[in-house]
């Protein structure tokens, strides 16, 4: 995702050097990337509660763990 954003940058860089993007829509992307990088986090923050639930239980059944074992 970081390098998404990287070239993201780039040309919304490009474009506003070339005079192509009018304020309305600076103002338009500006409030999309602030949204993006939020979403961004969100999403960072619910993968790792998701991880830190799995590895808190366990992979197998208890029976099938306990009949591996003997």
């Amino acid at each position: 995702m970081n390098q998404k954003a990287t070239d993201y940058n780039a040309r919304k860089r490009t474009l506003l050097e070339q005079g192509l993007i009018s304020p309305q829509a600076q103002e338009l992307i500006s409030g999309l990337e602030t949204e993006l990088e939020l979403l961004r986090k969100q999403n960072e923050s619910y993968r790792n509660a998701l991880r830190a639930k799995s590895a808190q239980n366990p992979r197998m059944s208890t029976k099938l763990r306990d009949a591996l074992y003997e």
